[in-house]
């Protein structure tokens, strides 16, 4: 995958958005402060994302960081009290919004993902690193504590892992991130666009609402009891996937022997 094509949508201040073939990309732009977020840099990245709530075709939003980091946290002026509050409003909205659009999330990582960049780590779908990335969450050394980590990181790994990163503040390398399940993969620090590429060759074989759905499907399930969370699927499965064209379209070509033609609707 090549970060210098598709077409460009918008030039907001701290991040660039590009469009191609049903591949939605947001670089974060700040690299001479490692494109740490302060809070218009993460409205843009909602105003980015609310422009998507009706997007059917879209297969994957991918994160790149520009220059040599992926994200290394929150800016400092954006921790005072005043500014803290809408931050941290503006963060919670943002991974409300990535997890209500159904749209799968890739992040690339390059470099450091500290901090608020870790948990977009964590809140992605799928992700890929370097071998010289280093993750970490280093609040706990400033007096202050990583608010989403705290809230998502023991779903996606053991709680006594978590509680180290929580606790202790310490970076890990990218193999000890994947170890933990945190990563897909890792490659060396020049193959970071190839590999996304083989990814994101992938996801675009298939139909864009199916893979929405399949998303919805596993998020609404989660947190439910094994009845509720069957009961969700089976609501999802019958009367909103078996509902597509692409649906009927993948059925009947299986069985006519045929690639299927998706119309992503």
């Amino acid at each position: 995958m090549d970060e210098n094509t598709g077409s460009v949508l918008e030039a907001p201040k701290y991040i660039v958005c590009k469009e191609k073939e049903g591949m939605f990309q947001i670089f974060l732009n700040r690299p001479t402060v490692n494109n740490a977020f302060n809070a218009e840099m993460v409205e843009e990245v909602n105003r980015a994302l609310s422009n998507l709530q009706y997007r059917n075709d879209l297969k994957v939003i991918v994160f790149s960081g520009a220059g040599k980091a992926f994200c290394g946290g929150i800016s400092p002026e954006d921790l005072v009290e005043d500014r803290a509050y809408q931050l941290i409003e503006s963060l919670g909205r943002m991974y409300t919004q990535l997890q209500m659009l159904n749209i799968p999330v890739l992040s690339l990582v390059q470099g450091m993902a500290l901090g608020v960049g870790f948990e977009l780590v964590m809140f992605s779908d799928l992700a890929l690193a370097t071998e010289s990335s280093k993750f970490g969450l280093p609040e706990v050394r400033l007096g202050l504590i990583p608010a989403f980590a705290c809230n998502i990181l023991q779903r996606c790994i053991p709680p006594k892992r978590a509680a180290e990163l929580l606790f202790c503040g310490d970076l890990i390398g990218a193999k000890e991130a994947a170890s933990y399940g945190l990563l897909n993969a890792v490659v060396p620090d020049d193959k970071l666009q190839e590999q996304a590429g083989v990814i994101v060759g992938k996801l675009m074989q298939f139909s864009g609402p199916v893979l929405q759905l399949a998303k919805k499907a596993s998020t609404e399930s989660q947190n439910k009891t094994l009845e509720e969370s069957i009961r969700t699927v089976e609501e999802i499965y019958l009367n909103q996937l078996l509902m597509l064209d692409d649906s009927k379209e993948g059925i009947k070509a299986f069985t006519e022997k045929r690639k299927p033609v998706w119309k992503n609707q």
